[in-house]
Parts: C-alpha cells; structure tokens; sequence
C-alpha cells in the first residue's frame, strides 16, 4: 500500500468546518500529534473486479461480492481485511467485523481507510460516539484523507437532523478523490433523507429533486423507488407515480398494496379535474389491484353508475339492433362491475345473436355460479340459455347434464316444465 501527499493541502478553516464538536462526528484541527492537516490519497487497486467487488459491497449485494471477495481478498493487503469487514457486517457477523478491522490495523496503522472504514460500521451499528473516535484516532495516525471526510459524511447521515451536513461532507470528499469508493449509498441515502425532510416541509418539488440525485447515486434502492412515487403524487404528477410502482410491481417486488392505493388516489385526483374516463379507469385498475368496496369508498360509488350508464346504452343499441355496439357497452360494464349480472347475462344474449356460442355459455355460466353463491333468485331461465348455447356449440352431453341439474336441484323450481320440454327435445 502506498500513501501520497496531495499538492495541496486541505485548509486549516476547512478541517475546522467540518466540525469540532462531536455531536457533528467531525475533528477540530488541534490533534494530538500537533500536525498540521493534509489531503492524504491512498492509490487503490483498479482492476475490473476490484471496481465491481467495491460496488457490490456498497449496494449491500453479497452473492456478487463474495466469489470476487474470495478471488482477491488475499491480494489486496489490508483492504482485502476491509472488504472482508463489510462483508461480514452485511451478514450480520460482528465479530468477524471486529477481527478484520483490527487485521488490517496491525497491517497497516497509517491507511485511512482502516479508521473510515471502522468508522461508518460502527455508525451503521448505531455506535456513533465509537465511530468519531476512530476518526479522530485516524486523522491522528494519517491526517485527514478523503475517505476520512466520507466517514465523518456517514456519521452525519446515522445522526439526526444531519443528512445536509453529511451530504456536505460526502461531497467534500469527492471532490478531492472523485472514483472515492463506497460513496454511492452513502450520496442516496443523504438525499433521500433531504428529500423526505422536504415532502414533510410540503416542499414537494425539492424533495423530487433530490429523490431523482438519490436514484442516480443508488438506483436500485428500494426505499428511494417508492418515495419517487409518493414524491410524484404529493407534486400532482399521479400517471408518473403511477408508472414507478408498477414497474417495481413487474421487477418482482410485490408492492400491490402501494399501487392499490396508488390507483385510488390517481383516480380521486383526475375526478377533481373532472376527467371521469381516467378516473374510471384508475378506480378500475384499485379494484383490481385488491382494493375492496369499503377502501375504494366513493370509487365503489363512481364504477357502478358508470356500470349502469353502460348498461343503458347497451340496451338501447340491443333494441336498436346494433350488437357490435351493445356488445362493447356491456363489456365496458362488466369491467367497471364484475359482478353485475344484469351486464353478464346482456353480454351473453348479444354473444349468442352473434353465434359466439361458447363465449356466451361462459358469461351464463357465471351467473348461474354467483346467483348460487349469493343466494340469488334469478327472474330468467338462465340455465335454459345455457343449456341453448352448449348445445348450437355442438356440446349435447353437457346441454343435458345442464338441464338435468336443474331438474334435480329444483324438482319444484318455477322453470322445471321449461327444462322438461327442453330435456326431451335434445336428441
């Protein structure tokens, strides 16, 4: 490992800045080795792998890191005990932590990035007075370093109310080592937090701002994603927000729950902008996303008189003979109220006039079986329609089995004389 002094020094007001007290988790210039402070850059190994492994370390993905780990921890010195601590805090191993650190302390005393790198673990485990002191051990063995200023950035974000200090700090440091590893989580995490301050400040386009700096810096967070999405929603911008939850949604993280919700907020919007057609569809899209009557509230209300309006017309183009158009009104119903019979058994009749006879008895069918289910007396013969469909789509043996159900379900039904006639017409 070699260690370089920079050209130029980091300022004796600018070590001051960065803290003093340790509530900040900063250092103050006056160390006890009396040594003025300067800008110290370690020259780390740049092979491919390496790049990656440091990655994957800082995004948390321990199946890429470990073969990487395995391959060149042994090659890499005292980093190599590093990687090996980070490693072994994401696997909640805390002693082999403690073990690598202090391996790579006795390895070598004077590299920054053993005090940072004990730093920001000891932050991340919640010991934050800990934490500041291995950086103050630090500037002490090495002066200050940018991995250093990156540490203190991390301790800031564990401390309340210091995500603008930290990101401050984050940014320091990058600014004299730009390729500074393990700064990525570290910059989302500062503006995500900046960015919840500011929605809770009902700043909403300050907080979009530095979600979207949180997702360049760390774009497979999470928790980042969906406050994009809250984000977009607290700025009006419901189809956007809309977008990012059902792309999670697709990528297989199952947030059905937030896009149910999503769904409904979208739709109650676009009615206070007197969009109805989006809303519809919106509510449509609630419901179906698992959202029951009592949740959908008013939504319930809004679906099924746009289900009866579409119902109406239906009928009306029905009497008018025009079954393309009664078809699709009665479709539209049947998808903003499933359940609603009257549209299913209209849907089957104008199915049937046009001799997609298998289609029909599948509508019929369903009214036979929720009519069952809710307990329901039906004013129509409807298993005689069914029987009729079954049959023209040349599936005899199911028309009569249909027909002979009845018959023996409902020996006294006010249909049976119907059914009789009918049983013994089929061949």
């Amino acid at each position: 490992m070699k260690l370089t002094h920079s050209h130029l020094t980091l300022a004796l007001l600018v070590l001051v800045s960065c803290g003093g007290g340790g509530e900040e988790g900063a250092v103050s210039a006056n160390t006890s080795s009396g040594r003025a402070p300067v800008e110290v850059v370690v020259e780390r190994e740049s092979h491919p792998e390496v790049l990656a492994l440091r990655t994957a370390l800082d995004r948390g993905d321990v199946l890429a890191a470990e073969p990487v780990l395995k391959s060149w921890a042994a090659r890499l010195g005292a980093e190599g005990d590093l990687l090996f601590a980070r490693f072994s805090a994401l696997e909640g191993k805390q002693l082999d932590v403690t073990q690598y650190v202090e391996g790579a302390r006795l390895v070598a005393p004077t590299d920054p990035r053993v005090y940072a790198t004990a730093a920001e673990l000891h932050a991340a485990a919640g010991r934050l007075e800990t934490a500041r002191d291995e950086i103050r051990r630090g500037v002490e063995a090495c002066g200050l370093s940018p991995e250093l200023l990156r540490a203190q950035g991390w301790i800031q974000l564990c401390t309340p109310n210091g995500a603008q200090r930290g990101l401050e700090l984050l940014q320091r440091a990058l600014s004299y080592d730009a390729e500074l590893p393990f700064t990525a989580r570290a910059l989302g995490q500062a503006h995500l937090l900046l960015g919840k301050q500011a929605l809770a400040g009902r700043r909403p386009k300050a907080a979009l701002e530095h979600v979207r700096h949180s997702l360049e810096s760390d774009p497979e967070d999470l928790d980042a994603q969906l406050f994009f999405a809250d984000t977009l929603a607290a700025a009006g911008e419901f189809p956007d927000a809309v977008r990012v939850l059902e792309e999670l949604q697709r990528e297989g993280y199952g947030r059905e729950a937030e896009l149910a919700l999503m769904y409904k907020r979208a739709a109650m919007a676009e009615l206070l902008l007197k969009r109805r057609d989006q809303a519809l569809e919106y509510f449509r899209l609630a419901r179906e996303a698992g959202l029951s009557d009592e949740e959908l509230g008013s939504g319930t209300e809004v679906l099924q008189a746009a289900a009866l309006e579409a119902v109406e017309a239906g009928q009306k183009a029905l009497r008018a003979g025009e079954l393309e158009t009664a078809r699709l009104r009665f479709e539209h119903a049947l998808r903003y109220d499933s359940e609603y019979l009257i549209a299913r058994h209209s849907l089957a009749l104008v199915l049937f006039q046009e001799r997609q006879y298998l289609p029909a008895a599948t509508h019929w069918r369903q009214v036979l079986t929720q009519a069952a289910e809710e307990n329901l007396v039906l004013p129509d013969p409807i298993h005689i329609f069914l029987a009729k469909a079954l049959y023209a789509a040349d599936e005899k043996l199911a028309a009569r089995a249909v027909l002979t159900e009845y018959i023996e379900r409902k020996p006294d039904g006010g249909w049976v004389e119907q059914t009789r006639d009918l049983l013994s017409e089929l061949p």
